[in-house]
């Protein structure tokens, strides 16, 4: 537990690479026998429940977390391009504020909260049938137990390597995480966890399946006295939208951090499967509070998952971080990226300082910028603002992933009835940054912050005072008139709180 808080904790943390051969992992023949071991070896999941919670992470933005599949790792994180001149872009690029950073430190998040979720699907399976038996009671940990085989432990494999590592980086990752305890050896048996099976009555997800381990893994976990478990995962009953979450505490050093993250998982025949993060994250110590919000989507090219050539996706990457004072620094990161490589548009607004940073870049299969070019504004002196552009933007390798604007394949396209800022979104003190959630009429998100159908932010670029705003909607055709808006922020204790701004009818409208 305390690793994935340290990970979060040490934003910046610097992996230095072993050199090593060529790494042949990903070879034709090397997939090709993992294929057909995989192929032989049926799912240790029961079939009723999802196999997958993400799309796959590609591996230009990804990198192993920490022990040995960190020394496997195909770079040094501080390496970067050589030039003679100094100037906004290279410091830029010194200080390792670059796109291909915060999307790397994202899908870190990502593989931090599902590296053991194979593992947990497997161990779900001993027990599955004997809480849907059972529905709204509490299954105690250890009522069943699974002896691990080298099938499942071939899953637990499968699972790390669609978080963006190679098979040779995987295994290093397993077994770190063996050693930690964090997921079990061959031959060992397991306790399955304390859970609750749920059927839902509403229209976003059929089942929910609520769970907590004990810390230790052989150690059966007791049914939580306050109704309070670690983890949840909900789906329909067809497996085409998934949400699965986690919420952990910590205190090191004098410091309280809290973290609730969750992923939504959206995969339909004929559609391209997508995936939704989100994360808050709050810290207090010394009397003060700060707070991050993290909304990360990523969105395969392809609609058939097989045919997604190296892990495509498109992607949108958005952070508000509010100190103490109530300063708010928004980033955004959206553009396109494989295993191969990326394009990608980040924008860095601090409405504290009044600066603004507009940067364009590529990045080749070892996450190496290869083109960087910075857009600098200086709100309070415009005699300080500065462009600057590294390397040469190379369109014929990454012309296919440049867009004008970058949206994704939603079910239906909506926007405001009364265009924005209305009815109290980007007003008083909100009109710098404001964010909302899209909620079905009559569900409130304090009590099931877990039911949104869309959500969007609205903001003022202060270099040239232009109003921007998107919106992007989850749900179906038939939820489009019938959806209501709320504003989303987090409070000084760290809460979430959300607060009614526009009651449907025809709040939204279909595009």
């Amino acid at each position: 537990m305390q690793r994935f808080f340290l990970f979060l904790l040490l934003s910046v943390l610097i992996l230095v690479g072993c050199k090593k051969e060529k790494d042949e992992s990903n070879s034709l023949s090397a997939l090709a026998v993992r294929f057909f071991i995989r192929t032989l070896l049926s799912s240790n999941i029961n079939s009723e429940l999802p196999s997958n919670l993400s799309v796959a992470v590609p591996r230009s933005i990804r990198k192993p977390s920490s022990g040995l599949g960190a020394s496997f790792q195909r770079r040094s994180q501080t390496s970067k391009m050589t030039f003679t001149n100094k100037g906004i872009a290279e410091d830029t690029l010194d200080y390792g504020f670059t796109g291909q950073y915060f999307l790397t430190e994202g899908t870190g998040i990502v593989a931090e909260i599902l590296r053991d979720s194979k593992k947990d699907l497997v161990l779900i399976s001993g027990s599955y049938s004997i809480a849907k038996a059972s529905p709204g009671v509490c299954i105690p940990g250890g009522t069943s137990s699974v002896r691990i085989t080298q099938s499942m432990e071939e899953e637990f494999l499968e699972g790390i390597e669609r978080l963006g590592l190679s098979s040779e980086e995987a295994r290093g990752e397993l077994v770190s995480l063996q050693n930690e305890g964090i997921l079990p050896f061959i031959g060992q048996s397991v306790p399955t966890p304390a859970m609750v099976y749920r059927t839902l009555s509403n229209n976003e997800y059929d089942v929910e399946i609520s769970y907590s381990f004990a810390d230790a893994i052989g150690t059966p976990q007791p049914c939580p006295s306050n109704n309070q478990f670690q983890k949840s995962i909900k789906f329909k009953s067809d497996k085409s939208k998934v949400f699965s979450s986690i919420t952990r505490s910590l205190r090191v050093f004098g410091i309280s951090l809290s973290v609730d993250a969750s992923i939504t998982y959206i995969t339909q025949v004929g559609k391209k499967d997508k995936a939704i993060l989100n994360i808050k994250q709050v810290t207090s110590g010394s009397g003060n509070t700060d707070k991050s919000t993290t909304r990360f989507t990523f969105e395969e090219c392809a609609n058939d998952t097989s045919a997604n050539s190296n892990n495509c996706v498109t992607l949108n990457y958005s952070n508000v971080y509010d100190d103490a004072a109530g300063n708010k620094i928004t980033t955004s990161v959206k553009g396109r990226t494989n295993d191969l490589g990326g394009y990608v548009l980040t924008e860095y607004i601090d409405n504290a300082d009044n600066f603004e940073y507009y940067i364009t870049e590529t990045y080749d299969p070892n996450g190496e910028i290869t083109y960087f070019a910075v857009d600098y504004y200086d709100i309070d002196n415009s005699a300080n603002d500065e462009y600057e552009e590294l390397g040469v933007l190379d369109t014929e390798l990454y012309g296919d992933f440049i867009e004008t604007t970058y949206t994704f394949e939603w079910d239906v396209y909506v926007d405001f009835t009364t265009p924005l800022p209305s009815g109290g979104i980007g007003g008083g003190g909100y009109a710098a940054y404001d964010a909302f959630v899209i909620m079905p009429n009559g569900v409130n998100p304090n009590s099931f912050p877990d039911e949104f159908i869309g959500w969007g932010e609205f903001y003022i670029n202060e270099s040239d005072s232009s109003e921007t705003y998107y919106v992007d909607f989850y749900g179906s055709a038939d939820q489009v008139s019938d959806a209501d808006v709320w504003r989303y922020e987090i409070d000084t204790n760290g809460n979430e709180v959300y607060t009614q701004l526009l009651i449907a009818p025809n709040v939204l409208y279909q595009l």
